[in-house]
């Protein structure tokens, strides 16, 4: 017993406390040194991965975006065709009575059921419906004559008018007469309710278009005697509008503050699956942009599915759309002008028209001619500057908007999207004396026709669903597979520095301290909420002053000692709990937002990740700033400045959703304005 206890004391390796003193030195120098890298390299390849979406597909191994998605359970686009649509206009019976009457706006009140009527299309029923006093509009229904393909019923609506202009029965000519888009939808309202034309037809598809309360139009004319035109018709319809209150409608409740009338049984009883609006765009505040697109001759068309709160249709719907309208008439040969999509037009899938894309294409072309590329290699960055110019106003239009129309149908959980046309010969006032049609409109109609076949054969109860991607243009699109990796490496300098600081840099966590500038955070925010809620005012400026002066004055006494000891520096410790702490919510914030609204969590990573994760002062900047006291006022007021700056009025749009000003935005900032005055 006694040898082997003196075998195992010599095979005792003991350990130099000064070689071990070293080595941790030694690591904790390597870790150092790291530590920038883990911060900086994941931000910097978030942003080059998001930049080369529309070129690069990681995911798939592809050196090309991804392109169209369509379900296996619908029918496919390009199996079937649609003839050409008339371009003339085919007066009916009402339409030449009122051409013998004077101008008179009591008597022109010719609305999609008028023109219905008197086009003789006793197939389809329509219904003048009038939502609340200022909103009415009628609904065509159209039923399949061989009934639905399955026990319950499904509808399709088509919303078709102009965004901003007077409804029919305010103006000197009727529906059918005042715009070549209602021409061309009224011929394929005949052509949907013949069972010999459409046999194809197993959903009910409902056409609406706005219209006014033609009774309470001729008693305001009546009573008022000073003006031409009622109140009614000087009010401008408006599309949202119109769709909010339809759906309300539809659903048999309250749209906004006022009541909304239902519609009847037998015209909600189907289930709606999709919505379209088709808008025909002309605005008096564009028409010298108009006027511009006139001069080049070429049909703008939006393809926009944005709808609030980062909500999208499934994206079958977006690429059965953009395909519907690459496809052929039948029969023989066409005039390739008239197409919509191969006669000289420009499609798009965000809101923003041609400036964005031609200023991000200026700003690459000046870089090639820097670059002294090729006229190939030129032509190839001028094309992924146009797609990136296109993903940049598709994530924009999920952030800031403009509204689409169809967004309260996505809100109730319907496949919706907006078709935005503007062609180059229409006049501002929407009306025309001419019986032609113009071509494009008429392809337009036959391409809904188009489209409409293929949603009804397609079988909801397999369709797939997938809600999540970015567009950099209508016939490509960036899966929530693919950009949520740049995202995630994007807000990882937040993980990052959380476990360098928990697990390396914090030796006591100053739970009093940490617990009183959170307490204040959070009840200075709710205080902002109020105030916007009550008086529309954000009192951030205030707020955060009020945070930084509690902070100082409310310091629990151990952090108010400089030095308790040699190497212990309470108020560096102060800081450093609650820098891991920011970091914490920062990243519990901004999970669930990458995950449910990327358009708008990326941006708010890329933004907010640098200011609380990366731009860190080290401790011995920080030993220097208090040292020298003209250093440490010129770095308080620049933290002022900064602080003014990135306020939500300064810097965020005045249209951003306002859960995330009150919800991450503000929070964050006071938290930085917190951490900055320890």
């Amino acid at each position: 017993m006694a040898s082997d206890d003196t075998a195992n004391t010599n095979n005792t390796i003991k350990i130099d406390p000064l070689t071990e003193r070293l080595r941790e030195q030694k690591r904790d120098k390597l870790l150092r040194r790291l530590i920038p890298f883990l911060l900086t390299i994941p931000y910097l390849l978030g942003l080059i991965w998001t930049a080369l979406h529309p070129i690069v597909s990681i995911i798939t191994g592809e050196l090309k975006c991804r392109g169209s998605y369509i379900d296996e359970n619908g029918l496919d686009v390009h199996r079937h065709q649609v003839e050409s649509y008339p371009l003339m206009r085919v007066l009916g019976r009402q339409t030449m009575l009122s051409q013998q009457r004077d101008d008179d706006l009591n008597y022109s009140d010719l609305g999609m059921c008028d023109a219905i009527h008197s086009h003789a299309i006793s197939s389809v029923e329509c219904l003048r419906h009038e939502a609340t006093d200022e909103v009415v509009f009628d609904i065509a229904r159209i039923m399949p004559s061989l009934g639905p393909m399955i026990d319950s019923a499904e509808a399709v609506v088509i919303v078709v008018g102009e965004q901003q202009q007077q409804p029919a029965g305010c103006q000197k000519k009727g529906w059918y007469e005042s715009s070549d888009l209602n021409a061309s939808i009224l011929h394929m309202i005949k052509k949907l309710g013949s069972s010999k034309d459409a046999p194809w037809l197993t959903k009910i598809v409902y056409i609406v278009s706005p219209t006014v309360n033609h009774v309470r139009n001729r008693v305001d004319n009546a009573t008022d005697t000073s003006s031409s035109s009622s109140t009614s018709c000087r009010q401008h319809t408006n599309l949202t509008t119109i769709v909010d209150k339809f759906i309300a409608s539809y659903i048999g409740g309250g749209g906004g503050s006022k009541h909304v009338n239902p519609l009847p049984p037998e015209y909600s009883f189907p289930m709606m699956r999709s919505l379209l609006v088709i808008s025909d765009v002309v605005k008096e505040e564009q028409q010298q942009q108009q006027q511009q697109m006139s001069k080049q001759g070429s049909t703008q068309v939006r393809i926009l599915p944005q709808g609030t709160g980062g909500t999208l249709p499934n994206l079958d719907l977006v690429f059965a759309t953009f395909y519907a309208f690459q496809t052929h008439p039948s029969g023989g040969r066409y005039d390739q002008s008239h197409s919509i999509y191969y006669g000289n037009s420009e499609f798009r899938a965000h809101p923003f028209g041609k400036e964005l894309e031609n200023r991000v294409v200026d700003v690459f072309t000046r870089l090639g001619g820097i670059l002294e590329l090729g006229t190939s290699s030129l032509a190839s960055l001028q094309s992924y500057a146009s797609d990136l110019s296109g993903w940049i106003g598709f994530v924009a239009a999920l952030v800031i908007g403009p509204v689409q129309p169809h967004s309260f149908a996505l809100n109730h959980g319907v496949d919706a999207l907006t078709i935005e046309v503007h062609v180059p010969t229409t006049t501002s006032d929407g009306v025309t004396s001419n019986p032609a049609i113009h071509p494009h409109y008429a392809d337009l109609s036959r391409c809904i026709e188009h489209l409409l076949r293929s949603i009804s054969n397609l079988h909801e109860r397999l369709h797939h669903s997938i809600a999540q991607y970015t567009m950099p243009s209508p016939s490509k699109f960036v899966s929530h597979g693919e950009y949520i990796y740049p995202a995630i490496l994007v807000a990882l300098p937040m993980v990052v520095r959380a476990a360098s600081l928990a697990l390396r840099d914090i030796t006591s966590f100053q739970f009093v301290f940490v617990g009183t500038v959170v307490g204040t955070v959070l009840l200075a925010s709710c205080v902002n909420a109020c105030m916007i809620f009550t008086t529309g005012r954000s009192s951030i400026g205030v707020l955060m002053i009020i945070v930084a002066w509690v902070v100082r004055r409310s310091i629990p006494q151990p952090c108010k000692e400089k030095k308790t000891t040699a190497d212990f520096d309470a108020t560096n410790e102060c800081r450093k709990s609650l820098r891991f702490v920011t970091c914490l919510i920062g990243i519990y914030l901004h999970a669930p937002l990458l995950l449910a609204n990327y358009s708008l969590g990326f941006p708010s990573a890329v933004f907010w990740t640098p200011l609380l994760a990366i731009l860190v002062l080290s401790d011995r900047l920080y030993s220097t700033l208090s040292k020298n006291v003209v250093l440490k006022t010129i770095m308080t007021v620049a933290k002022i400045l900064l602080l003014v700056a990135i306020s939500p009025s300064t810097i965020l749009p005045s249209n951003i959703s306002p859960q995330y000003v009150l919800i991450l935005y503000s929070p964050l900032q006071l938290l930085l304005a917190a951490l900055w005055f320890v």
